[in-house]
This record gives structure tokens, C-alpha cells and sequence, in this order.
């Protein structure tokens, strides 16, 4: 299997017009703004909205994914399953 090490386990190296789908979480916060979360590699992204939110969580897993801009992803290859976290309560 082809792939490189991230913290979380290993990730498949992508191919060219392939997808995968990734497990995030995505929670509003107290001031109104949302956090998106992955496990898998290990990154986060904070925005004003949870569309935002889940956009540039998608492009970091993207960047985090990609060796350099020759593997050729496509902007569809993230494929996002998300979860939505309730508000901590108290907060």
C-alpha cells in the first residue's frame, strides 16, 4: 500500500480523480462561531460559520494530504462525513 505516516495512522496516497472520505466534528462555540475537527491526520479550523469552518478543514486536509501540486488532486477528492457536536453546555 502506498502512503505516508501522519499523526493519527497512515494515510493512502491519493489518486488522480480517486476520493476519500474523512470523519470530522464540527461544534458551534459561544461566540457564535464554529470549530471543525479530524482526527485523521490531526488538524482543526475555526470560522464564523460551520460551512466556512468545514471548507477550510477541507483544504487543510487537502494540503496535508498532498507531497506537492504535481499529485494532481481535485477539489472534490476530501469527501467530508461530519458529525455535529452540540454546544458545551455553560459556555
Amino acid at each position: 500500500m502506498n502512503g505516508h505516516h501522519a499523526e493519527g495512522g497512515l494515510i493512502a496516497v491519493a489518486q488522480p480523480g480517486g476520493q476519500q472520505r474523512f470523519k470530522v466534528r464540527v461544534q458551534p462555540q459561544s461566540d457564535g462561531g464554529f470549530v471543525a475537527a479530524c482526527d485523521s491526520p490531526t488538524c482543526m479550523s475555526r470560522a464564523a460559520t460551520e460551512a466556512e469552518a468545514l471548507e477550510k478543514l477541507r483544504a487543510e486536509i487537502r494540503y496535508r494530504l498532498e507531497f506537492c501540486p504535481c499529485t494532481g488532486l481535485s477539489s472534490e477528492y476530501v469527501q467530508l462525513d461530519v458529525e455535529r457536536v452540540p454546544p458545551r453546555n455553560g459556555r
